[in-house]
């Protein structure tokens, strides 16, 4: 089996929910510096101030680390995270030249991986041991492309001018992951930016195996806020006047917030993503949370949205006479990618034997990922940068607990990264 297979397995065994990646850290780490770098970790990585919200406490990140050591990692990668996840790298070849940088997210999803005869992972042994973790977005893949990526930029640096950094970004799938390294500054002085992302799509359709896109343009923006409605408990029968029923102005308002109009400027979406109250079953619920999310295509549309999600709230609010608090976790922006470096991907891919179905230039991100923090902050100081879409057939779709992958994807993922980085930073 490909080494990078392998990887990809391993990380597929032990996935890690966003701020948590400790043993994904400390193992690509003590991977990268088997091969000759240096990893940078923890507070080097990221800008701590960044994290404007404790998502773990001192306890859970000692519970956290113990466990990734207990799950196979080396204890002294795992301090060196100092309790904040991801890895970075850098090669220097010596050589005047650009600065190329790569970025690969490293979380998981929060459910529950199934176990069943049939599915591949349990068949074959690298189902997840973590509850309530899995790979179901594919980063397993896009950490072990990372690691090749690293490879055989090192077994090529004699061919090569300039810099190359690879960003192994934790908490894609939660908050301020990417924008925690752009703040360290780690893409101030970047030329040339590349992200994959498995099973994109093209031409509307999902792509399969044999095919990849060079670049997409339709990110949507991205805003999420965790809502919790404040009642008053009460017996539903003896007085029920007397409650004010938080459940319900949270239900209220979850059927208005998904019948937001769309808007004709651009893609508008909107979802509540949790909803929970109550507290027991004959009495009136004093509580009730939610967590929602609004995405626009334009700043436009997002501003649009937001209104309308706040108009609804408070109106939800005042009819079930009760207050609502919030906490707004910020917005991954909008962004598209380059033309310029979507052409070098295109010739890059057509030297790639795997790609022999069809080489899309351009498709479509279906939604949000915050690798737009990164592109934005490369293309605002003149870089060029592109997000890119690996083909390969799955069993289910993306964010699916029974998602799985074409693994023949990976090593032609990083063939194709290569070739990129020869026409980039070639001498």
């Amino acid at each position: 089996m490909n080494k990078f297979v392998e990887y990809r397995r391993e990380f597929h065994h032990y996935p890690e929910i966003g701020w948590r990646e400790f043993r994904t850290s400390a193992r690509i780490a003590e991977i990268l510096e088997e091969m000759g770098y240096k990893a940078l970790m923890g507070t080097a990585v990221i800008n701590e101030e960044s994290v404007t919200f404790e998502m773990l406490t001192d306890e859970e990140k000692k519970a956290e680390k113990e466990r990734a050591v207990a799950q196979g990692a080396m204890a002294e990668y795992v301090e060196r995270t100092e309790g904040y996840p991801g890895v970075i790298v850098e090669l220097d070849t010596g050589i005047p030249g650009p600065t190329t940088a790569f970025r690969f997210d490293i979380d998981c999803l929060p459910y529950q991986e199934p176990k069943k005869e049939g599915f591949r992972p349990y068949d074959e042994g690298y189902i997840s041991c973590n509850d309530n973790c899995v790979h179901a977005c594919g980063h397993d893949a896009h950490a072990a492309i990372g690691l090749g990526v690293a490879a055989k930029l090192m077994e090529k640096k004699d061919q090569l001018k300039g810099k190359f950094r690879v960003i192994f970004q934790p908490a894609e799938e939660r908050y301020h992951g990417a924008q925690a390294i752009v703040d360290k500054g780690h893409l101030d002085d970047v030329d040339n930016f590349l992200s994959v992302h498995m099973a994109l799509t093209g031409d509307g359709y999902p792509l399969p195996s044999n095919t990849i896109c060079c670049g997409c343009k339709d990110f949507l923006s991205d805003n999420q806020l965790d809502i919790t409605f404040h009642g008053k408990e009460a017996h539903p029968c003896g007085a029920s006047q007397e409650g004010k029923n938080a459940l319900l102005a949270a239900c209220t308002a979850a059927l208005n917030l998904h019948a937001i109009a769309p808007h004709e400027a651009g893609m508008c979406r909107v979802n509540v993503g949790i909803l929970s109250g109550g507290e027991a079953v004959n009495t009136i619920a004093g509580s009730a949370f939610m967590s929602v999310e609004y995405r626009g295509s334009t700043q436009e549309v997002s501003q649009y949205a937001r209104k309308r999600v706040f108009d609804i709230l408070d109106g939800a609010a005042k009819a079930h006479d009760l207050e609502y608090t919030y906490v707004d976790f910020g917005e991954v922006p909008a962004g598209a990618s380059d033309d310029a470096i979507m052409e070098v991907v295109q010739r890059a891919a057509e030297k790639v034997e795997w790609f022999n179905k069809k080489i899309y230039f351009e498709g479509s991100v279906g939604g949000t990922d915050d690798a737009s923090v990164m592109m934005n902050k490369v293309q605002e100081h003149g870089g060029i940068a592109t997000y890119i879409g690996i083909g390969c057939d799955t069993t289910m779709t993306l964010h699916n607990a029974e998602f799985d992958l074409d693994e023949d994807s990976i090593p032609a993922a990083i063939e194709v990264l290569i070739n990129a980085a020869e026409e980039l930073n070639g001498r």
